[in-house]
C-alpha cells in the first residue's frame, strides 16, 4: 500500500515526494506534463534567466558610460531564448535523475481525486492508484481575458520568449510577474508602458512609500507607468499597413486609448480546482483556494495540499515548505509551518523584497512601529558597483523586536535573506546590530538600517 500519491509535479508536488522517499515512505507522483511544473519550465526558472540577462545588458551600458569599453555591441534576442532552455533542460534533467535515484515513479495523466485514498488517472491508459493519503498539489494557471483571443495578446508565461524585434508592448498588471518582465523588456530596447487596476505599483507589498519610488525609477528607466486603471476593450487596427492593438481604458473617469503592438497580461494566477472527480465532496475550498491547517491537511482526512493550489502568495519558495510539510506529517512527524516569515520578491531593475509586517501593517495591527533606513547611495559597495538606487527599510516592535524588512534596490532578493532569519526567528535590532557585517558589502546597509533605528548612525 502506497503512503501517499502526490499530484502535481510542481515545486510543492517533486518536494513531497522526495521528501517521503527520504523519510522511506512508498511514494508515486501524477503528473500531466514534465515534472517541475509551471516554476522549471514557465516560471521562476525561465524569468529569472531573462532577468539575469537583461541585468547583463544593463552591467555593459554602465560599464560604456564608465568608458571601459568602446561602441555598443548589437544584442542577439534569440542567445536569452537559447540560454532560458539550456538552464532549463539542464535543471529538468537533473529533477528527473533524483526521481530515479529515489526510485519515485511518475505516472503521467490527469489525476482526479475520487475519496480518501482514491485518485484516478487518465493518461495513455485509465488507472485507479490507491493510498492511505493524498496531496493535491496540481498548481494554478494564469487568469485569461474576457475579452476574444487576438493575435498579439499573451500571457506572462508565453512572454518569457522575447520578440525577435524590438517593439511597442502594454504590460497589464504591475505585480511582480508584470513588472519582472517590463523591466526586462526594457532592458532590450522594448517600449514599455505598465497597467495597474490599483493606484501604486506592487499593491501586495502594502507599503505605499517603497511602491511610489519604485513607480519613480522605473519612470526615470524610461518605462511608462499607468495605475487606476479600469481595462474596457482591446480591438485591432491597421496602420501604414501593419497590425495595431487599441487598449480602451479609463482612468480617474477619462476615457484613455493606449496603441501597441503587443499586450502582455500579466494580471495573476488562479489556483486549480478540478482536481475533484464528480460525486467527490468533503474537501472545503473557495474560489481563492483549497483550504488547509499550518500541517497542510485539509477539512477531509488523508488529503493534503500544498503550493498554488491552496491560494496566494503563489511563490516556490513557499510551496517547497508546504509540500515538505505535508511529506513529514504523512510519515508521523507533526511538523507544523510557521508562514510569519515567508519573503516575497521582484527581480528587476529596481528590484524589491519584503518579508513580515510593513510599517503601515504594524500599524493597522495596533503596534507602534519603530523605523530605521539606510540609503544606498551611502553604502559603499553600493556606490563602487554604480548601483545606488533604492534603501533599506527594517521595521522593529517598541521591545525592538524586527518584525519586518523591506529592500528597494539592486540585490534586493539576496539581502531579504537576513530580515526573514530575523523576523523567523525573533531576533532584536540590537542582535543584528552587534553582529559584524564584512566590508565592503550591501549587507552592511542593514547593519546601518539598525544603528540608525537605535538612534546613532553611522554613515547615513
Amino acid at each position: 500500500m502506497l503512503d501517499l500519491i502526490v499530484i502535481g509535479g510542481g515545486a510543492a508536488g517533486y518536494a513531497a515526494a522526495l521528501r517521503t522517499a527520504q523519510l522511506g515512505g512508498k511514494v508515486i507522483l501524477v503528473e500531466k506534463e514534465k515534472l517541475g511544473g509551471t516554476c522549471l519550465h514557465r516560471g521562476c526558472i525561465p524569468s529569472k534567466v531573462l532577468y539575469r540577462q537583461s541585468a547583463v545588458v544593463e552591467d555593459y551600458r554602465t560599464a560604456l558610460k564608465s568608458g571601459l569599453f568602446a561602441g555598443e555591441g548589437a544584442i542577439n534576442l534569440k542567445a536569452v531564448a537559447d540560454r532560458q532552455d539550456k538552464v532549463v533542460q539542464q535543471l529538468y534533467l537533473g529533477l528527473e535523475d533524483l526521481f530515479r535515484q529515489r526510485d519515485i515513479p511518475v505516472v503521467h495523466g490527469c489525476a482526479l481525486v475520487e475519496g480518501v485514498g482514491r485518485v484516478r488517472v487518465e493518461g495513455v491508459k485509465k488507472e485507479v492508484c490507491l493510498s492511505r493519503n493524498i496531496l493535491i498539489a496540481n498548481g494554478s494557471r494564469e487568469r485569461t481575458f474576457t475579452f476574444s483571443p487576438m493575435e498579439g495578446v499573451q500571457g506572462a508565461e508565453e512572454s518569457l520568449k522575447l520578440p525577435q524585434q524590438p517593439c511597442r508592448v502594454a504590460v497589464i498588471g504591475g505585480g511582480n510577474t508584470g513588472l519582472e518582465l517590463a523591466s526586462a523588456y526594457a532592458s532590450f530596447g522594448f517600449s514599455v508602458t505598465v497597467m495597474e487596476k490599483e493606484k501604486v505599483l506592487l499593491p501586495a507589498l502594502q507599503d505605499e512609500e517603497i511602491s511610489k519610488w519604485l513607480g519613480f525609477l522605473i519612470k526615470r528607466r524610461g518605462l511608462k507607468i499607468v495605475t487606476g486603471t479600469v481595462l474596457h476593450n482591446i480591438d485591432q487596427a491597421e496602420k501604414d499597413g501593419k497590425r495595431e492593438l487599441k487598449i480602451m481604458f479609463s482612468r480617474a473617469g477619462k476615457e484613455q486609448v493606449l496603441c501597441v503592438d503587443l499586450i502582455i497580461n500579466a494580471s495573476g494566477r488562479e489556483p486549480r480546482l478540478d482536481v475533484f472527480a464528480p460525486g467527490c465532496v468533503g474537501v472545503k475550498h473557495t474560489a481563492n483556494g483549497i483550504i488547509v491547517n499550518n500541517l497542510m491537511e485539509t477539512s477531509t482526512k488523508g488529503i493534503y495540499a500544498a503550493g498554488d493550489v491552496t491560494g496566494s502568495p503563489m511563490l516556490a519558495h513557499r510551496a517547497y515548505f508546504e509540500g515538505i510539510t505535508a511529506a513529514e506529517n504523512v510519515m508521523g512527524m507533526a511538523r507544523e509551518l510557521d508562514w510569519r516569515a515567508v519573503p516575497a520578491c521582484l527581480s528587476a531593475r529596481p528590484g524589491v523584497a519584503w518579508v513580515g509586517l510593513t510599517e503601515q501593517q504594524a500599524r493597522d495591527e495596533g503596534l507602534n512601529p519603530q523605523v530605521g533606513r539606510f540609503p544606498f547611495s551611502a553604502s559603499g559597495a553600493a556606490v563602487l558597483k554604480e548601483e545606488e538606487e533604492g534603501f533599506i527599510k527594517l521595521i522593529a516592535g517598541e521591545d525592538g523586536v524586527i518584525l519586518g524588512m523591506q529592500v528597494l534596490g539592486n540585490a534586493a532578493e539576496e539581502l531579504i535573506m537576513e530580515g526573514t532569519l530575523a523576523v523567523r526567528h525573533g531576533l532584536s535590532v540590537k542582535q543584528l546590530r552587534e553582529t559584524i557585517h564584512p566590508h565592503p558589502t550591501r549587507h552592511e546597509s542593514i547593519w546601518e538600517a539598525c544603528l540608525s533605528l537605535e538612534g546613532f548612525p553611522m554613515h547615513g
